[in-house]
C-alpha cells in the first residue's frame, strides 16, 4: 500500500485545484483524471492562519451575504499548484501544500465513515485511494 500511497502524492504534485460544492461532498478537481471528491470537514490554511473551512460555507458572519466557499476557495487556489502532498499514516488525513503558501488539510473525521477518496492514473491504471473509517488507507 505504500506504493499507491507514494503514487498518489505524486501524481498530485504540480497540480492546480478547483473546488466544487456538490449536494453531499466536496470534489476537489485537481486535473486529468486526478482529484478528490471530500466527504470530511476541510479547511486552507495560510502562515496567518484558517482562511476558510467548508463549515464556513453558508455563513453570514455579519456579511451583506453568506460565505461562498466554493467560490472563495476557488478564488485562494487560482495560479496555486500544489508541490507536496503527505498523509497522515495513522488517520489518513490528507495535506496538500500550494505554491502561494496554502496548504490544505483533509480531517478524516470518523471511526466508521470514509473521509475523503481520491482518484489518479498509476501505470496505465485507474486508481482509487481511500481514507478509511478510523484510519489508514485502502486501494483499488
Amino acid at each position: 500500500m505504500d506504493n499507491i500511497a507514494l503514487a498518489f502524492k505524486a501524481a498530485v504534485v504540480g497540480r492546480s485545484c478547483r473546488v466544487q460544492r456538490r449536494e453531499a461532498d466536496w470534489a476537489f478537481d485537481l486535473r486529468e483524471n486526478v482529484g478528490l471528491a471530500v466527504g470530511c470537514h476541510w479547511r486552507l490554511v495560510s502562515a496567518d492562519g484558517i482562511q476558510l473551512s467548508d463549515e464556513d460555507d453558508g455563513q453570514g458572519f455579519g456579511l451583506p451575504a453568506p460565505v461562498d466557499a466554493e467560490t472563495k476557495a476557488n478564488d485562494l487556489l487560482a495560479g496555486a499548484t500544489v508541490f507536496s502532498a503527505t498523509v497522515d499514516p495513522v488517520t489518513a488525513d490528507l495535506c496538500l501544500r500550494f505554491s502561494n503558501g496554502l496548504r490544505l488539510d483533509l480531517l478524516n473525521n470518523s471511526s466508521g465513515y470514509e473521509g475523503w477518496h481520491g482518484h489518479f492514473n498509476h501505470d496505465g491504471n485507474a486508481v482509487s485511494i481511500i481514507a478509511m473509517g478510523g484510519g489508514g488507507l485502502a486501494y483499488f
